[in-house]
């Protein structure tokens, strides 16, 4: 399969929009288009949650790229353009370095615990053609955290670090275009993913059929699923993750 990338030439920046995804879905913006916005009214995450961007220099983005056929494993999207945003800040802000920086299955960003980026993924097929829509939402710089979003935090509080956002669009629109061009070549991402996985190893918890299951945390498999071990020894295979999906530690 082929992809069509993001061009960076094809850049429309916006002083608001509602839903970067939702603008960039019109059919006037061919693939390889891609939008960032200083501010966004109407942020979505999975499963019809909003997601709040927070602090001085927040990243609001979404692009379009085109595929000639649909994935075999389509959850690596979601998980290969974590890699790319996760090696852009890695690049970009020195800091981040020097913190734990984790992927939360299968689209969250966390730095030292705390959420920093969301990811969100949608597809549109037209005929033969799927596009896909990508939804960036990051705390770059910040000092201020509102109480009721606690599990927030910022990729940088470092005021050396400040006004970076420039050159972590330019460091992240070819990571993004790498990483899309690993899913159609077949070259794999499982390595990093595994060794920056959130929750890897610990015993994780979510309600089945009205029932608390709990498993330990092994790792991603080649097709991106997410894989647990019962206490009696059942291997559990997550396609999604489960509404109340979270650590017991």
């Amino acid at each position: 399969m082929s992809f069509q990338l993001l061009d960076p030439e094809k850049g429309i920046f916006l002083s608001e929009a509602g839903s970067t995804n939702t603008i960039l879905k019109g059919k006037e913006f061919p693939p390889g288009s891609w939008i960032l916005a200083d501010f966004q009214s109407s942020g979505r995450g999975r499963k019809g949650k909003t997601w709040s961007i927070l602090g001085e220099e927040p990243f609001i983005f979404s692009g379009k790229f085109s595929s000639d056929s649909n994935l075999s494993s389509p959850g690596l999207f979601s998980l290969y353009i974590g890699v790319a945003v996760a090696k852009a800040i890695l690049s970009v802000y020195p800091s981040a370095s020097k913190k734990d920086l984790r992927i939360k299955w299968p689209n969250d960003i966390y730095l030292n615990g705390k959420k920093v980026c969301g990811i969100l993924i949608e597809t549109e097929k037209e005929g033969e053609v799927w596009d896909w829509i990508l939804g960036i939402g990051a705390n770059l710089y910040g000092t201020e955290i509102p109480d009721y979003l606690s599990d927030a935090g910022f990729v940088t509080r470092d005021q050396n670090e400040k006004g970076r956002r420039t050159r972590f669009l330019e460091t992240l629109l070819p990571l993004l275009n790498d990483a899309v061009l690993a899913i159609s070549d077949g070259d794999k991402r499982i390595e990093f993913i595994n060794e920056k996985l959130l929750w890897k190893g610990e015993t994780i918890a979510w309600t089945e059929s009205g029932e608390q299951k709990t498993a330990t945390l092994l790792g991603v498999n080649e097709e991106g699923k997410l894989l647990a071990r019962t206490s009696v020894g059942n291997m559990v295979e997550f396609i999604d993750s489960p509404e109340d999906f979270r650590s017991l530690g």
